[in-house]
């Protein structure tokens, strides 16, 4: 059976390899040129409700070191942190400890590319503008204040766009990971003049060095692993 222009069970082949990353290889860097293709190329093939895309795919490259390892302290801190820990994300004592605690935050810095994807306000194409102006439709991907309640929504596209972007990049080589783990408070994100609106999830693309479960020990490998199917498959 051929999907598009690759046999199903090639595509298969290729999925099955994702894993997420430890640490990322600092000394290889891919060309910009081949990132650029790779988003693009999941640009072309992720859908989207009513064609609005209503996300940013903010791009950190190799050389936004400081934006990185302050993105890392965040997220790191954000996972074992109280109300009370607000005052000091960036307090310079802050960074060994939280490498020793968890180093699974180590992909962040060491990526050398990473996707920080947030909401962003849209504009109808001609199609749902001449819909708008004909019929009075409303499109919550236009208004600031529904933008909270089409999060679920704009999670789920982002989402299919990190799923194709793996599957690009791994075909030619390269990891991704996805982190949800960081604080939602606009506050948090003070030091970040480009983030406007919401972030919907934090990603990186890159050569690992280190895969997640290769630092794990026999016995936490064994204990980590995702329901069977028949727990989460349902026929009806």
């Amino acid at each position: 059976m051929i999907l598009g222009d690759y046999p199903v069970e090639e595509i298969y082949h290729v999925l099955k390899n994702r894993r997420h990353v430890n640490e990322y290889d600092t000394d290889y860097v891919p060309e910009k040129k081949l990132i650029e293709d790779l988003l693009w190329k999941s640009w072309k093939v992720t859908p989207s409700k009513n064609n609005f895309m209503p996300y940013h795919c903010n791009v950190l490259g190799p050389d936004k070191v400081e934006e990185k390892n302050k993105i890392k302290l965040i997220s790191a801190i954000h996972k074992d942190r109280t109300d009370q820990f607000d005052s000091y994300y960036f307090h310079p004592n802050r960074s060994k400890f939280v490498d020793k605690k968890n180093p699974y935050f180590r992909h962040l810095a060491s990526a050398p590319y990473m996707l920080v994807f947030t909401q962003r306000l849209c504009t109808p194409n001609e199609y749902y503008r001449k819909a708008k102006e004909k019929n009075g439709d409303f499109y919550d991907q236009m208004h600031e204040h529904k933008l909270d309640e089409i999060m679920s929504t704009t999670a789920l596209e982002v989402g299919m766009w990190m799923a194709n972007l793996s599957a690009f990049a791994l075909e030619k080589g390269l990891n991704t990971s996805v982190i949800k783990c960081y604080p939602g408070a606009r506050s948090s994100w003070r030091d970040f003049d480009w983030i406007k609106h919401t972030i919907v999830c934090i990603a990186t693309i890159g050569k690992a060095k280190t895969l997640r479960r290769e630092v794990m020990t026999e016995i936490e490998k064994e204990d980590d692993k995702k329901p069977e199917p028949e727990e989460i498959i349902k026929w009806i």
